[in-house]
């Protein structure tokens, strides 16, 4: 079966707005991980470096999982 070239067109729009939509769930995420960390009142410069450690990890923790799961796809 052939597909044309406006099947791929549409394909390939559909699978950009798909990935869109995940881009922006992403981001929104770990963007309220931050504002959680702004709105938080911190006694000094240390506890906020703590938590935006924490943060950098999880976010560094993610990427490995899924580096893993797209290695062990292709």
């Amino acid at each position: 079966m052939e597909i044309s070239e406006k099947m791929m067109r549409d394909l390939r729009r559909k699978f950009d707005v798909e990935m869109n939509k995940k881009e922006i769930e992403i981001i929104d995420h770990w963007k309220q991980e931050v504002e959680s960390v702004y709105r938080k009142k911190y006694d000094n410069l240390a506890a906020v470096q703590i938590e935006m450690k924490r943060i950098i990890e999880r976010m560094g923790n993610r990427i490995s999982i899924l580096t893993k799961m797209v290695r062990e796809g292709s």
